[in-house]
């Protein structure tokens, strides 16, 4: 049976009406109407497998049947209401065992929209309709008539099964009001917004009063004639239309579908270190440098995390900014291999290739480099401790999950400190290797108070992500690996990645991006009230290449939520965002090559290679 038009009243204002605008959440391809539907290259398939909520046709009354066409100029004997959309339905009502959809609480709008005489046409529909009662006895199904339509009080004089579209500027009794399947206005006779940026002040006024006047009738809102790309649907979901208009069905399932990974709001915020400045830009050569890298990010994922901390971020307020390109020796895009290389070589290499040149010639790294001063190395991950980046920093292979011979270079490194995940490079060849060269080798971070020798630890918990119950990993892992190289009188080299900020990027997840890159960023504050407290510390923080091609979509300061949109699941050129703090930092600003920052870095050292 169908619902009672009380009950399809409800259930509007259960799907249909808004809370604040950013909650973009209460989004899916339900909302999603496929406008002039019967252009597309399938009609009616194409967004039924989108699972779009609403779908439309033109229909004109063409020897006693319902022919579907833009005007008349395109009609054809092929393109019928019936050969298009109701034996179509019909026959997913009888697949599906009743439901339209299999998903059995999903529900689809039909809308009829005519383009002659509504009578003629009305009735010819009605006719037809006799043969569906599958259809218009179908709780899941609402067929909505547009366009041609009859008069309010005429509303009563045809089958309750049809509804009609309804108009903002009609007075409608109670009873008629029952038979208004949604509400329906031409945007561009509201406003002169093209889609781009955000409507002016008095046009979205416009548009959210006609909003809330359907929101009062408990019927949802749809706007024809609205601009069809990203931004406009980001604008027209927060004024609050319930039904996106779109002739891009594939752009728009996937923009939708990807809501709930593309908008994060923070739970919780936190106050940055408030940095002195003594000592920064100061032009004198440095005891200590600590380099700070978030994997796969550049300024779209630092303004996304500053957004969802409310317009706070340690990193922002180092004054020293730049740009670093990223390439490598054979591609135009990096990866991570020869992205980190440069940072600790100065030389570009080839794509997988760690700690090599391009013919896989061995290079000499920091760590090894300040050995010869006294100085000591520790290097941190929230990853493998044989990934890219890491590895980049003590081994030499053409191969970069080459994770055995990796670690094995670990032990013949000048690396005092080394802790990350999991490796499977932990074979018994090399557990041998790590004993021999009497290397303190731990499995959990907490079990470790204080470091007196090389120390490797590999602790499952690093490899988690903040949301999965890291903790304070992070934190925990910077503060005991710098109390044992702040007493080394001559200097000391750290380097920190967040690996899982890259996750974020690749698996297009804001959240993993965001929370991950806010954990990092506490750690960007110690280093930074380190470099206060010591006066004698370079602190760089840059992402070795940009991943998932982040554009920033909406977002509020003020509330601490953001919403995005990524373009690929992979790496791409975007130069990585540069920022440094201390002695030396004014070095740091400005664009320039990667390998820049190995240069930079050894002259705030006041060493010549």
């Amino acid at each position: 049976m169908r619902l009672s038009k009380k009950i399809w009243a409800i259930l509007a204002l259960a799907v249909f009406s808004k809370n604040q605008a950013q909650n973009y959440l209460n989004y899916n391809v339900s909302n999603a109407h496929s406008h002039n539907d019967y252009m597309q290259e399938i009609p009616f398939w194409q967004a039924y497998y989108a699972n779009f909520g609403s779908i439309e046709a033109d229909v004109f009354l063409v020897k006693g049947q319902l022919w579907v066409a833009h005007t008349e100029k395109e009609l054809s004997p092929e393109r019928t209401l019936e050969s298009l959309y109701l034996n179509n339905i019909s026959k997913q009502i009888k697949l599906n065992k009743g439901h339209v959809y299999p998903d059995a609480n999903k529900k689809l709008q039909l809308l009829i929209d005519v383009k002659q005489d509504y009578k003629s046409i009305l009735e010819t529909l009605v006719n037809t309709l006799k043969k569906y009662p599958e259809i218009t006895e179908n709780a899941g199904v609402k067929i909505v008539i547009t366009g041609g339509r009859p008069q309010p009080q005429d509303f009563k004089n045809y089958p309750d099964y049809l509804f009609f579209d309804g108009d903002l500027d009609k007075t409608y009794t109670p009873d008629q009001l029952k038979r208004i399947g949604l509400f329906s206005a031409d945007l561009q006779e509201l406003v002169k917004w093209n889609g781009k940026g955000i409507p002016r002040d008095e046009e979205t006024e416009k548009v959210k009063n006609a909003v809330e006047k359907a929101h009062r009738m408990q019927k949802p809102m749809r706007f024809y004639g609205a601009p069809d790309f990203p931004n406009a649907w980001v604008n027209l979901m927060d004024i609050g239309a319930d039904y996106i208009n779109t002739d891009h069905i594939p752009d728009l399932k996937k923009f939708m579908n990807t809501i709930p990974k593309n908008f994060y709001k923070s739970t919780k915020e936190y106050s940055v270190y408030k940095p002195t400045y003594e000592t920064d830009g100061v032009n004198k050569k440095v005891k200590n440098v600590i380099l700070l890298i978030p994997d796969g990010t550049s300024l779209p994922q630092y303004y996304a995390a500053f957004t969802a901390n409310k317009g706070k971020l340690n990193v922002f307020n180092m004054k020293a900014t730049g740009y670093s390109k990223t390439n490598s020796s054979n591609a135009y895009i990096t990866d991570s291999a020869p992205g980190s290389t440069a940072f600790a070589t100065g030389v570009k290499t080839k794509n997988t290739f760690v700690g090599v040149d391009s013919e896989g010639k061995a290079l000499v790294q920091i760590p090894d480099i300040i050995a010869a001063k006294g100085m000591s190395s520790g290097l941190i991950s929230t990853g493998d401790v044989t990934d890219a980046t890491p590895a980049d920093f003590y081994a030499h292979s053409d191969n970069r999950n080459s994770s055995e011979p990796i670690l094995k270079d670990f032990v013949s490194s000048k690396t005092k400190i080394l802790i990350g995940g999991p490796t499977s490079g932990l074979s018994e060849d090399n557990l041998q290797k790590i004993k021999t060269a009497k290397i303190d080798l731990y499995r959990d971070l907490k079990s470790v108070n204080k470091i007196n020798n090389r120390t490797l630890i590999i602790d499952p918990l690093a490899s988690q992500r903040i949301t999965n119950g890291r903790g304070n990993w992070l934190a925990d892992a910077f503060d005991l690996t710098l109390n044992d190289l702040k007493n080394n009188k001559n200097g000391f080299f750290m380097m920190v990645e967040a690996s899982q900020t890259d996750g974020g990027g690749h698996s297009n997840n804001l959240e993993q991006l965001v929370t991950e890159l806010l954990d990092f960023d506490h750690v960007v504050g110690k280093a930074m009230k380190f470099a206060d407290d010591n006066k004698e510390t370079l602190v760089v923080v840059l992402g070795d290449h940009e991943t998932g091609g982040l554009t920033l979509l909406d977002g509020s300061l003020k509330e601490g939520w953001v919403f995005g949109n990524f373009s690929t699941n992979d790496h791409t050129a975007i130069p990585s965002s540069v920022f440094a703090y201390g002695p030396n930092s004014k070095e740091f600003t400005g664009l320039f090559e990667n390998t820049e920052i190995f240069n930079k870095i050894l002259a705030a050292y006041g060493i010549r290679k």
